[in-house]
């Protein structure tokens, strides 16, 4: 081997050459980076202070009678154009990387039950890392309380659901098309329906212009999860995944729990839980509807009265089989905000799609999100074409990005139900189902 190429480098020195960049990009483009810059002006300044200091004494003495300032008024000249150019170009630099992530969108819709966050310092830095910072107006009430509300007032859904993406369309208006080159990134605070119909119907008005979704900070029933706002690139969930099981690394089934539903209306009280009305025989029966109960579950916490996971594999097993030997069905007290014409009391099966992070972890990669929404949407869609008669309940337990995805997602598959209707848990109180359809957009 000859000595050139003994010394050229190998694919992974350049490789983690390129690494390095990179993190020093992301460094350079958030709140440090803004004090590198001024560290190197603030030396250029205070350079060009000092040549200023010493070259009145030079013409005062004359440039032959103090050569030894000479050279200092050298070195400082020098010593400030370097500063002054090396932090004129990282502030160039800056802009430049900042100009590629683009706009920042930030939807804050928090629900009213929802422990407060501390997102300042989070919002802080998506501030000084993406050119343009656009948070959504979120809707708020005459006492600044969050709206999506449970029982009866859930019939608000909709026509909430239609001021959060007027919101957004105001504030993603470009008039002038001076945005139009940018790309546009997402951060969202959400209950779960609404960051689905989110995704649906920003999709379904803006089709061929992408949206990524990145991910943020939580604390909520997700457990806590701290995010860097472009530590990794954000996920559009509109690429084409052929299997949308290839790819899952985590533990996928699907569990059954038999349960009893006691459904209350609006301008109706629920019913208590107990056994099921008896019927006087001769009596006509009204046709009860099929319901499909399912659920979507990605990690480990409880989801109403279906009982947190072990993290471990064995005692999870354990578990599993203590929850298949109870032959007592789950009782779940939902209030139907929608009117969908169920009765006050019935028996269905709830069908749980639980896909857990591998053995020992607690969160899924966030480069795996993509194909966890495409699982989802199709088990989803295979599960409604099965039964295309039955009125769809669907619960979920996901990371709010998971959420938007699959709303983008269904938005874009024929598969996708008609019909919807989301059941959502108060914590204390009961499921309700609000009048909020995220069913294929029409």
């Amino acid at each position: 081997m000859s000595e050139v190429e003994r010394n050229r480098p190998t694919v992974a020195q350049r490789a983690r050459r390129t690494v390095d960049v990179a993190r020093f990009a992301r460094w350079l483009a958030g709140p440090a980076g803004t004090g590198l810059i001024g560290v190197f002006f603030t030396v250029g300044t205070a350079a060009f202070s000092a040549a200023g200091g010493i070259a009145p004494d030079l013409a005062a003495e004359g440039w032959s009678q103090g050569r030894d300032r000479v050279w200092w008024l050298v070195v400082f000249l020098c010593l400030g154009v370097a500063a002054v150019a090396g932090g004129a170009a990282l502030w160039w630099w800056r802009n430049r990387l900042r100009e590629t992530r683009g706009i920042a969108y930030v939807v804050n819709e928090t629900a009213a039950e929802w422990t407060p966050e501390q997102k300042e310092g989070f919002l802080s830095e998506v501030r000084d890392q993406f050119a343009v910072f656009r948070p959504v107006p979120p809707l708020r009430s005459f006492d600044r309380t969050a709206v999506w509300p449970h029982g009866e007032e859930a019939t608000r859904w909709g026509r909430d659901m239609d001021a959060v993406v007027r919101h957004f369309q105001v504030a993603n208006h470009d008039p002038d098309g001076r945005d139009a080159a940018l790309d546009r990134s997402l951060f969202m605070w959400a209950p779960w329906p609404v960051a689905v119909a989110f995704g649906q119907r920003t999709t379904t008005l803006s089709r061929g212009r992408a949206v990524r979704v990145r991910q943020r900070d939580s604390f909520g029933r997700q457990g806590p999860v701290r995010a860097r706002p472009v530590q990794d690139d954000g996920h559009s969930f509109q690429q084409q995944i052929e299997r949308p099981g290839d790819g899952l690394f985590g533990e996928l089934n699907v569990r059954r729990h038999q349960v009893r539903l006691q459904i209350s209306r609006n301008g109706q009280p629920g019913t208590a839980a107990g056994p099921e009305p008896a019927t006087a025989p001769g009596t006509a029966l009204e046709p009860v509807p099929e319901v499909l109960l399912l659920v979507l579950r990605t990690n480990h916490n409880r989801f109403g009265l279906l009982p947190s996971l072990p993290v471990d594999v064995t005692d999870r097993a354990a578990h599993d089989d203590a929850a298949a030997g109870s032959r007592e069905p789950v009782v779940f007290e939902l209030h139907d905000a929608v009117g969908l014409g169920l009765p006050a009391t019935m028996s269905t099966e709830l069908r749980e799609w639980r896909y857990l992070p591998p053995p020992g972890e607690t969160e899924h990669r966030w480069a795996d999100y993509p194909a966890i929404v495409a699982a989802a949407a199709q088990w989803v869609a295979d599960q409604a074409a099965a039964a295309p008669e039955a009125i769809v309940l669907l619960g979920a337990q996901l990371p709010q990005e998971i959420s938007v995805g699959l709303g983008i997602w269904s938005a874009r598959q024929y598969r996708w139900p008609r019909h919807v209707w989301p059941i959502y848990f108060q914590l204390g109180a009961q499921f309700t189902i609000p009048q909020l359809d995220l069913g294929r957009p029409t």
